[in-house]
């Protein structure tokens, strides 16, 4: 078997692993299991971890955001063993990332209605390319107590991370066509996915009418 015929069994099998862990959508799960409620039904509607901290209070959001942030973290570490076992010249952990953020917006055990993605984007993040995590986390989060918009500074951390992701795998001497581009592409993907689970999101934010952090939904 060829490595191409390698890699596309690869991210066949890596992309369904991934969408199954993906779709673990925790603040559905906290929220009926705990509080006997589906968080869906309630502020926003969004099973994240920012309706949770708005409707269930900081403990629910906390366990939200670390089952989410750890998925996300779980598939790359699963994807590179994967790659590695087979050994194949090509990182199929940003494949998994795509897919373990398109399950936890489209879970499958919870008719396809999830979150935004970003707890789950962040963990794949910091395993994908930590130096460029650190860098826009130190750059980022301050914002959120400026701003007081925590689906403005989630974006921008998101557009950002596919550039930097270029720079620090450019700065490591990768092959700019076998790794730096193609890895590049991957991330703008997984960019892309957050941008689409985030377009209500854009336009109040187009219209003035997002919510600043600390404001519960009526």
């Amino acid at each position: 078997m060829n490595e191409f015929v390698s890699i596309v069994l690869a991210c066949i099998v890596v992309a369904i692993i991934s969408y199954l862990i993906g779709s673990v959508n925790m603040a559905i799960l906290i929220s009926k299991f705990h509080k006997a409620k589906d968080i869906r039904e309630y502020g926003s509607g969004n099973a994240g971890m920012t309706n949770m901290l708005r409707t269930f209070g900081k403990k629910a959001a906390a366990f939200t955001f670390v089952g989410d942030f750890l998925k996300g973290a779980i598939v790359v570490f699963i994807a590179r063993a994967i790659g590695k076992d087979i050994a194949i010249n090509f990182d199929i952990a940003y494949i998994a990332s795509i897919f373990v953020i398109v399950g936890h917006v489209y879970p499958i055990y919870f008719k396809f209605k999830g979150g935004k993605g970003i707890s789950t984007a962040l963990g794949a993040m910091f395993v994908l390319n930590w130096i460029a995590f650190i860098t826009i986390a130190v750059g980022i989060i301050p914002m959120v107590f400026v701003i007081k918009i925590v689906s403005a500074v989630c974006l921008c951390g998101t557009s950002l991370y596919p550039v930097l992701n270029f720079v620090v795998l450019w700065l490591q001497g990768k092959d700019m066509f076998r790794e730096v581009i193609p890895y590049t592409v991957l991330a703008l993907i997984m960019a892309g996915v957050i941008f689409y689970a985030h377009r209500e999101n854009i336009m109040r934010l187009r219209n003035g009418t997002e919510p600043s952090f600390g404001r519960k939904h009526k």
